[in-house]
């Protein structure tokens, strides 16, 4: 089984390579697919670099979103599954046959998600906004985390991510639409490493303004 691995850069040339490496220790077949969404520094000089490997296909856009940037990255994918794998992050060396093996055990499943060792700094570092709720936090592990994703090729026929820039959750907002045509389960072996210590944070940006508590009067 071959797999298509999206990642979206945004001036991301210092991790990018770190994040590479990563896959290249992954065992079985693999596809990396790197969408440059218009970045400023110098991501395209490491992207030629990783492009002399023939597994990897590099491609650059202008900067339309991390919506956008995944959508281009399925017209270029050719795999019988899809994962995603952020800049900044990486893959465990048994991500991708831990995620093969539990395709093979669940073959009525279509999108798996979950199983995230966390680098934070602090004890708020692991705590990101409730948005199924509207307010209040939860765990970092119990969020739909973009890089988790694991995803048969024929789901991308129906649903797509949106492309819509002021979504900041395009991860949880896929599978909330996902979810009533095919089925979802959670994983829970930590094999994707998720680096919440960094510069450049949706998270942290979004729970600057987050809501603690439901307002009066809201319905629910």
């Amino acid at each position: 089984m071959l797999v298509s691995i999206i990642t979206p850069v945004f001036n991301m040339s210092a991790t990018l390579r770190r994040a590479h490496q990563s896959v290249l220790r992954q065992a079985g077949k693999w596809e990396h697919i790197i969408v440059d969404d218009g970045s400023t520094d110098a991501t395209p000089l490491v992207m030629a670099g990783l492009a002399k490997d023939p597994r990897v296909i590099c491609t650059h856009t202008a900067n339309r979103g991390t919506g956008a940037a995944h959508n281009t990255g399925l017209d270029l994918a050719t795999g019988d599954f899809i994962a995603f794998l952020d800049a900044d992050d990486e893959y465990l060396p048994n991500h991708l046959s831990s995620h093969l093996a539990a395709a093979a055990a669940h073959p009525e499943v279509d999108i798996f998600w979950g199983g995230l060792e966390v680098v934070a700094d602090s004890p708020d570092d692991l705590l990101a906004p409730d948005v199924a709720a509207g307010f209040g936090f939860l765990s970092i592990h119990d969020c739909v985390t973009q890089g988790t994703l694991f995803v048969r090729r024929r789901v991308f026929e129906t649903v797509r991510f949106s492309e819509d820039r002021a979504l900041p959750w395009h991860d949880y907002d896929f599978v909330r639409r996902a979810e009533s045509q095919f089925q979802v389960m959670r994983l829970y072996e930590p094999t994707y490493r998720y680096y919440r210590n960094t510069a450049s944070s949706t998270v942290d940006r979004q729970k600057a303004t987050w809501p603690l508590y439901r307002p009066v009067g809201l319905a629910g």
